[in-house]
């Protein structure tokens, strides 16, 4: 597929690449209309012609054509088939890649909007559903449209009084429809809306299975989950009835058509106004036309859930990352590291703000430890130097030069990060500390884990290097995980390193032989470090405390311990004994 220069605006421009090939189905597809509209013409002229009037000549080249007319018609029927499911799973791939590319380019306030789960059912149930707008069923409305039209004069010129009579019939199916479509579109859009809550509502209680189990809530998760469902089962049970609804009118209004045509055709046979091929052939194309009207009723319900799903597939497509490259950004390569915070000003809700005239140079090599209560505004300060959020007033300057002005790519590969909670994916051990940077070689990949202290352990396992870890493979310790976490930030080979709580999880040893590894990598290299543990921040070159939005003291360990009434002395002072700082 090729890359799309702008978002798409509607399902078209997915299907546009398409178009030879759905022109050649649909010439398909009229072939094969015309050729199921050949067997009651046949038929007729068998009873007329052959049986009622003697000419036995008829016989044999009529007889070649009914036994002819299946063999086309599954040939032409089967390439049908193939060509529509080959255009459908391209089609669906298409938007599938698509939406999930504009997915991740979404800014990181619309992921704080919408759960995980919602967007899962978007991206992976909606665009399948959207898959059926090209199927077989689908394509074969057209079908049942040259059918109709064939049809319908067929009728007519076989006896115009029953055509009219038939006519009257179609018009009840209509109206059949208008009554109920919009029951079942209103059901089908309030089902959907609550099964999104829901996914959402069960991947969070799922990620927090520790907190579940640790405080004994599973009844109360059970009951919230209970009630939640229940809401759900009764829209789908509304949507179910208002179908079914449908679905049996349609049923019903054909097979009482079907009779009131039947003895309709009769009394005028009896009247001597119609032959006995005549009304075969009549009831055959009537059949025709009532037919399609069934298979619609089946297929109105799945074209609303294409409507709606299609609907909102093209919500996500309408919302603008907040954060784009603007116009003149430059690309730069590998920055010395020198940070400048000028009288930044921020919020995430309008009257709420969270840094208020921040002001903070740091030198390029130097490490920063920022303490400070939690909502002090920690990790807004390293989620704007990154550029995840844009700062309402001041300026971010990296070596001198705003942010703004640098492309959001070259951007974020002068970072390497590692946060609290360790991400890995489900794949090796290599490829999970190679996700930073895909070039790295081998020995790069294994060099970083000795940084981390993970070498080791890695080397005395089976496949070492190539292990599968994740909810598909091996399962290690929170530790082990966060120094994999390391290596990658470690491998990426960043001007500026981010840990944000990064030896949490490891015990005092292990994160006493990191702090000797790290302090080897932090050479020439610019590291902002969030920790609590006294160890770690009291090794920084500079101390930052940051109270409501705005830096409270700064200095070097040494350098605020000096201050006698100074804050973090006496934070310092009172959990010394514990080496972790409360906030």
């Amino acid at each position: 597929m090729r890359r799309r220069s702008s978002k798409p605006t509607g399902i078209a421009e997915f299907v546009r690449p398409y178009a030879g090939g759905l022109a050649l189905l649909l010439f398909l597809t009229v072939v094969l209309s015309v050729i199921s509209m050949c067997p009651p013409l046949i038929t007729r002229a068998i009873i007329d012609r052959v049986l009622t009037r003697g000419d036995h000549a008829l016989f044999v080249p009529l007889a070649c054509c009914m036994f002819a007319i299946p063999l086309i018609g599954a040939l032409c029927g089967y390439i049908h088939t193939i060509g529509i499911a080959y255009i459908g799973q391209r089609f669906v791939f298409d938007v599938r890649i698509t939406l999930f590319e504009h997915l991740v380019g979404l800014s990181l306030r619309y992921f704080g909007k919408n759960s995980v789960g919602k967007l899962s059912n978007r991206l992976m149930g909606d665009t399948g559903v959207v898959q059926r707008a090209l199927t077989a069923q689908s394509i074969s409305v057209v079908s049942d449209l040259i059918c109709a039209a064939f049809a319908i004069t067929a009728t007519f010129a076989i006896n115009w009084r029953l055509a009219i009579l038939l006519t009257c019939i179609l018009v009840t199916f209509v109206v059949n429809y208008r009554f109920t479509i919009r029951r079942i579109r209103k059901a089908t859009r309030g089902y959907w809306g609550a099964m999104d809550r829901l996914s959402g509502n069960i991947q969070n209680r799922l990620h927090g299975t520790l907190a579940v189990k640790t405080f004994g809530t599973e009844g109360r998760e059970h009951s919230s989950f209970r009630e939640e469902s229940q809401a759900s089962l009764g829209l789908a049970q509304e949507s179910m009835v208002a179908s079914n609804t449908f679905s049996m009118n349609t049923a019903l209004l054909e097979s009482m058509g079907r009779t009131v045509m039947y003895f309709s055709a009769c009394a005028l046979v009896l009247r001597g106004e119609l032959s006995y091929g005549d009304v075969i052939a009549f009831l055959s194309y009537a059949m025709q036309l009532l037919w399609p009207a069934i298979r619609f009723s089946q297929l109105a319900k799945e074209f609303q859930e294409v409507g709606i799903a299609t609907g909102r597939v093209f919500e996500i497509f309408k919302e603008d990352p907040e954060i784009q490259d603007r116009p003149g950004c430059i690309p730069v390569s590998r920055l010395r590291g020198q940070v400048d915070f000028d009288q930044v000003r921020f919020h995430y809700e309008e009257g709420k703000p969270v840094l208020r005239g921040f002001d903070l140079h740091i030198r390029a090599g130097e490490t920063v430890a920022l303490i400070g209560p939690t909502g002090c505004g920690k990790t807004t300060v390293l989620s704007l130097l990154m550029r995840f959020f844009d700062v309402r007033e001041g300026r971010v300057l990296l070596d001198g030069i705003d942010i703004r002005d640098i492309r959001m790519r070259s951007l974020r590969h002068q970072f390497g990060i590692v946060l609290q909670e360790p991400l890995l994916f489900s794949v090796s051990i290599a490829e999970n500390i190679r996700y930073s940077r895909s070039s790295a070689t081998q020995q790069e990949v294994e060099d970083a884990a000795k940084v981390a202290e993970i070498h080791d352990f890695i080397a005395s396992l089976p496949d070492g290097y190539r292990t599968i870890i994740g909810s598909e493979g091996l399962e290690i310790s929170v530790g082990q995980k966060q120094r994999i976490t390391i290596a990658r930030a470690v491998v990426a080979n960043p001007a500026i390193l981010i840990m944000d709580e990064a030896t949490s999880a490891l015990d005092s040893d292990s994160e006493q032989a990191i702090q000797r590894a790290m302090a080897r990598v932090l050479v020439n290299r610019t590291s902002f470090i969030v920790a609590h543990r006294l160890s770690t921040i009291r090794n920084a070159d500079r101390i930052v405390l940051i109270k409501e939005g705005q830096i409270f003291e700064m200095g070097t360990h040494l350098e605020l311990m000096e201050r006698p009434d100074g804050q973090y002395r006496g934070l310092y002072l009172k959990h010394m004994g514990s080496g972790v700082l409360e906030e």
